[in-house]
């Protein structure tokens, strides 16, 4: 400063003509010490923040723009020392250096304007710390989901290892090649075990099996990739020198690569073994099969029905004596329908005197003579016998007649023996046990089936009775269901026990017991049917580990389900109280840079007031255009603040009549008498929002008026009801936009004309679009140029009603 001072030019610093500013304030203490120390107070403040900037450029050699504050730094400097001065000049009126000092502080501060007012651009490209921030919040949560899944993949990867593994079930992996050949990446333990097959990797199904059979294999997997859906099948496949059947599935996988087109890369196959399932099955329809055959080959008609009355069972003699085939028709229309007389041939039975129906109430029928006279063929005279069928829960389930021809005896007794015959030929070759039991217990006689299934030979077994080779804890239900046999409390029983084998075994056995009696009705013995039901009761002991298994992973996967809902809870406190400080640091941060954005136009006006003639058109342009800038960064500021607030301020639902918000809007907006704004039809009136709603139809009408160039503006305001939304449209007669532009206009900080042309934030429409999402809605613009432009939203009309 004493450099400075020495320069200038000795009358500069006379001070007889002047007077000291202490004499214009009277020298009064109190006016006097309240100036003293406010520019004191003005001048430290403003010498600490160009030091405080210096230290920020020091530390942070990263900030951009450098220079500008640099030139800040020199300007509040120079402000700092006019104020100081300004205590000086209170005894000492030294005004010329005050003047030369206000002068340079002119220079520097212009200097700042004009710097700063170039880099505008620059700046407004820079994102704000809102933005830094929830880019930084952003990053930091998708590190953290990146992390959380990471594990959810790798235990995955674990538990599906384990289940891979050890599942009792073949797992195969094949792998489709461009040429869609299939080769597979492997078999898990259980595959290798079953099939006795290992080392598959990059082998083809024709190389592990025959030509045939791999032919027919990679049909199947051709079939799944076609379908791209998961397909199960049976197969034959042989393996370790026999055949071996399969229940298959196979599962494709989309390519992750590739998703887009849906190519199926691999094919994840499980193959549960059914050997002993079929082996079962085929024995079974065996049983069926004879049974079928013995029931249609006997000559005693046998009918039966279920616990409706509806047939389920019709031989072949007994469709041979009607003529007709089974229907399903009430009981009281057996008699009409099936001709069915009482012995005299004349008198239709009643429904209470056909044997079935008798035996379907619970009576044991017993050598009833009745006759069939069909309307085509001969008459036939039967003796029926019947019983109703009970389940070995007691639930009577149905009934069973057998009906025999007595029209000609011989040929009766003929065909008796031949089904006698037939009965011993079946029972010598029966694929099931079948026995004839002493009343006493002793076996009478026993067929091979038993024999084997025993170890007994028949020799053995007759020697011995079925008390000795029953297991000791099925023997007393047993003996009580022969008792009851015996006393006639029932016709027949049946359930399931265990014999013991020769060698210790146990043999889980299905048996039908019934009591021939003699003409007199006095027993005779017992004939017993008994089916070897080993296997299905250890799939059935299989199944239930299966469950409990199944069980203990469910309860494994809820555990897990409910610490990963642990975790979603603790990120989302962790969320809303991020939002809060992010609130929070918005309203501090726009106080702390609207402050001096208002000292800078204060002191720009001041300057231009204190050199009011000396200052040409052109500084006074750019003083201007300075405080035009500040402004622009104020309403900025202000926007972003609005543009934030929108979804987390929220307003109570009122009841809303449009017609009569957009008055007041119009009223407030101070329409320029060139405009004619019209309402087309009737504007609803609803539930809702009121601000949010004020929001977007003020940013809308203002925007229609800024930019529009037509000395006769026009806006037409309408709206239109769906199922679920209001749709609002507001159109203009304006320029229009462009279709490239139609997505840029409501992204923020964009406008379609220079901001020296048009003063805009860039924010305005995306605070509507913001608005109006946030409600559930969506907006879109239908415009061309020359053609004015129609913006349309759409509005719930229920508050948080989900369409």
């Amino acid at each position: 400063m004493n450099e400075f001072l020495a320069i200038l030019p000795l009358h500069t610093l006379a001070t007889v003509s002047f007077m000291p500013h202490g004499m214009c304030y009277l020298w009064k203490p109190w006016l006097v010490g309240l100036h003293l120390v406010s520019d004191g107070v003005i001048a430290l403040s403003y010498f600490s923040i160009p030091v405080t900037l210096l230290y920020i450029l020091r530390k942070r050699a990263d900030i951009p723009f450098n220079g500008i504050f640099l030139l800040f730094a020199a300007f509040i400097l120079c402000c700092g020392t006019g104020h100081g001065f300004d205590i000086w000049t209170l005894w000492h009126p030294n005004y010329w250096v005050s003047g030369w000092i206000r002068f340079t502080t002119a220079l520097v501060s212009l200097t700042t304007a004009i710097a700063l007012a170039v880099k505008i651009p620059q700046i407004l490209t820079l994102p704000s710390p809102t933005q830094m921030e929830n880019v930084n919040q952003q990053l930091q949560e998708k590190i953290a989901e990146l992390e959380k899944k990471e594990t959810t993949i790798r235990q995955q990867e674990q538990f599906l290892r384990s289940i891979y593994d050890n599942v009792r079930e073949a797992i195969f992996v094949v792998d489709i090649e461009s040429d869609e050949t299939f080769r597979y990446q492997g078999f898990n333990s259980a595959a290798e075990k079953l099939t006795g097959v290992k080392d598959v990797e990059n082998k083809t199904p024709a190389q592990i099996l025959p030509p045939e059979v791999a032919a027919a294999v990679e049909k199947r997997y051709t079939e799944c990739i076609a379908s791209k859906i998961s397909i199960s099948y049976e197969e034959c496949l042989p393996f370790q020198g026999e055949d071996t059947w399969w229940l298959t599935t196979l599962n494709p996988i989309e390519d992750p690569i590739e998703d887009e087109t849906g190519k199926i890369y691999r094919i994840i196959g499980t193959s549960l073994n059914i050997s002993d399932r079929k082996r079962a099955e085929i024995e079974l329809d065996k049983e069926k099969n004879f049974l079928q055959a013995l029931l249609d080959n006997l000559s005693d008609g046998i009918v039966s029905c279920d616990r409706n009355g509806v047939l389920t069972l019709f031989n072949q003699a007994t469709k041979e004596f009607h003529g007709l085939p089974p229907q399903a028709i009430p009981a009281d229309k057996w008699a009409e329908y099936y001709d069915l007389y009482l012995p005299d041939g004349k008198t239709m039975m009643s429904q209470e005197d056909i044997p079935l129906f008798r035996a379907l109430q619970g009576e044991s029928v017993r050598d009833v003579e009745m006759m069939i006279i069909p309307k085509q063929g001969k008459p036939r005279t039967l003796l029926a016998n019947g019983d109703p069928i009970i389940a070995p829960d007691g639930q009577k389930i149905g009934a069973v007649v057998a009906m025999r021809d007595i029209s000609e005896l011989k040929k009766i007794e003929q065909v008796l023996w031949e089904s006698q015959a037939r009965f011993l030929e079946t029972f010598i070759h029966a694929a099931v046990g079948m026995a004839i039991v002493a009343l006493d217990g002793s076996w009478l006689e026993v067929n091979p089936a038993l024999c084997q299934m025993v170890g007994y030979s028949e020799a053995e077994l007759q020697a011995t009775n079925f008390q000795a080779i029953t297991y000791p804890e099925d023997l007393d239900g047993d003996l009580a269901k022969v008792k009851q046999l015996l006393g006639g409390q029932i016709p027949s029983y049946q359930m399931e026990k265990r014999y013991v084998h020769k060698q210790g075994s146990l043999v889980w056995i299905n048996l039908s017991v019934s009591l021939v009696k003699d003409k007199n009705n006095q027993p005779l013995y017992f004939v017993a049917l008994i089916q070897n039901i080993d296997e299905r009761k250890q799939a059935e002991q299989a199944l239930v580990q299966l469950n409990d298994e199944l069980e203990a992973r469910v309860q494994q996967r809820t555990i897990q389900l409910e610490q990963v809902n642990k975790l979603l809870l603790g990120a989302t406190e962790q969320l809303r109280k991020s939002n809060q400080e992010l609130e929070q640091f918005a309203y501090v941060a726009s106080h702390d840079l609207k402050a001096p954005l208002r000292a800078i136009a204060n002191l720009s006006e001041w300057i231009e007031e204190d050199l009011e003639d000396k200052l040409d058109d052109d500084t006074r342009h750019q003083m201007n255009l300075l405080r035009s800038r500040v402004h622009r960064l104020e309403n900025l500021i202000n926007g972003l603040l609005a543009y934030s607030r929108i979804g987390r301020l929220k307003s109570e639902p009122q009841e809303v009549a449009v017609e009569e918000i957009l008055a007041e809007i119009i009223d407030l907006l101070d329409v320029p008498d060139s405009f004619q704004i019209q309402i087309q039809g009737d504007l609803p009136t609803f539930v809702t929002e009121l601000i949010p709603l004020q929001q977007v139809f003020n940013n809308l009408i203002s925007n229609a008026i800024k930019h529009s160039d037509l000395d006769r503006g026009q806006i037409t305001i309408s709206a239109k009801e769906q199922d679920h939304y209001y749709e609002f449209a507001v159109a203009d007669n304006g320029k229009g936009i462009a279709p490239e532009h139609h997505e840029r206009i409501f992204t923020i900080f964009q406008t379609l004309e220079a901001r020296d042309t048009k003063e805009s934030t860039g924010i305005g429409l995306a605070i509507v679009k913001k608005a109006v999402e946030n409600q559930g809605g969506k907006i879109w613009v239908e415009s061309q140029l020359g053609e004015g432009a129609t913006f349309r939203f759409t509005w719930q009309k229920t508050q948080g009603e989900e369409p």
